[in-house]
């Protein structure tokens, strides 16, 4: 069934009963020129609804209690990339990181307390970051033995968080 003429990245929320996407594609960091924004469409179809208005977003991930949905996106009017959180029915947007690096890839921990992300610095290393998901503290780097980092993702017990990795960033 068709729920929308548009959208990128799709995420199914918690209980099933709503999907949200991007109206822009957002699977490379370093080609982000047009701001994307966030809708979210009954699963059984109806109106679509756009969660965000100002700034970009793309590659939204509901949390587990489906009350939040994490994001990354530029930093208006910067070539800033960082992660971000909205509630899951709109709103103003927090900022889950604010640093010069290439924050990417948003994926909750099953508990909610945590967001993994994929983070490059200085356009040359790959990292593996966490951030508390209520933005206390400064993210934390997860020693890999990677130089880069793409695509994490937690089991869903928490104990093991999955990702690509690769020699080199390109």
């Amino acid at each position: 069934k068709r729920l929308t003429d548009f959208g990128n990245d799709p995420t199914w929320s918690p209980d099933g009963k709503t999907i949200v996407f991007s109206d822009r594609p957002g699977q490379d960091p370093y080609s982000r020129v047009t701001p994307a924004h966030l809708w979210a469409v009954p699963s059984e179809g109806g109106d679509v609804r756009q969660l965000t208005n100002e700034g970009d977003a793309v590659q939204p991930r509901f949390s587990p209690g489906g009350r939040r949905i994490a994001f990354w996106g530029l930093k208006g009017g910067s070539g800033q990339r960082d992660i971000w959180t909205v509630p899951a029915t709109g709103g103003e947007p927090r900022p889950l990181t604010a640093d010069a690096d290439i924050d990417y890839q948003p994926s909750w921990s099953p508990d909610g307390r945590w967001v993994a992300y994929a983070s490059v610095v200085k356009q040359a290393v790959g990292q593996l970051r966490l951030v508390a998901s209520d933005g206390r503290g400064p993210p934390r780097v997860v020693r890999v033995p990677a130089q880069a980092v793409v695509s994490p993702a937690w089991s869903p017990d928490g104990a093991w968080i999955y990702f690509g990795a690769g020699s080199t960033v390109t």
